[in-house]
């Protein structure tokens, strides 16, 4: 796999966009990492209207999504994505505070390939990020490119 290929970052809050990354650096992730403000922006950028020649080139090979966002959540954004045809090849997992096994539920049901709670320490953050790291770029194959 291109080790150029970013993960996306979707999350409003400053602090937990930086303590995400920090504990992603920590872990020992490497790739570079961009970052959506907003559902619709993330939105934007997966999928691009009109698409753009080279856009499935500079697709994330990993999207992490949190749920409370201003405007369209993340339950929202999954539901669009799934409608406008994004490459399921590549994951979007929810990063959220949320517990709530109706939350989890619905996030897998439209089509997220994962869910995980922000844990409030550093350490068990660190630690849930070096397993995240571990599963998708060492155990299991994601494809080359976003098809």
């Amino acid at each position: 796999m291109k080790e150029d290929r970013p993960v996306l970052i979707v999350e409003d809050s400053d602090e937990d966009f930086e303590v995400t990354c920090w504990a992603l650096r920590q872990a020992g992730l490497t790739r570079p990492i961009i970052r959506s403000v907003r559902a619709e922006d993330a939105l934007l950028r997966l999928c691009p209207i009109p698409p753009q020649p080279d856009w499935l080139d500079k697709m994330p090979c990993l999207v992490l999504l949190d749920l409370n966002l201003p405007g369209m959540n993340g339950q929202q954004l999954l539901k669009e994505l799934r409608q406008v045809g994004y490459p399921p090849s590549i994951p979007v997992l929810i990063l959220s505070t949320s517990s709530n096994p109706r939350d989890v539920a619905d996030c897998y049901r439209l089509g997220a390939a994962g869910y995980l709670c922000k844990p409030l320490s550093l350490h068990q953050y660190i630690e849930k990020m070096r397993g995240l790291i571990h599963y998708w770029f060492d155990a299991v194959m994601l494809p080359e490119e976003g098809r």
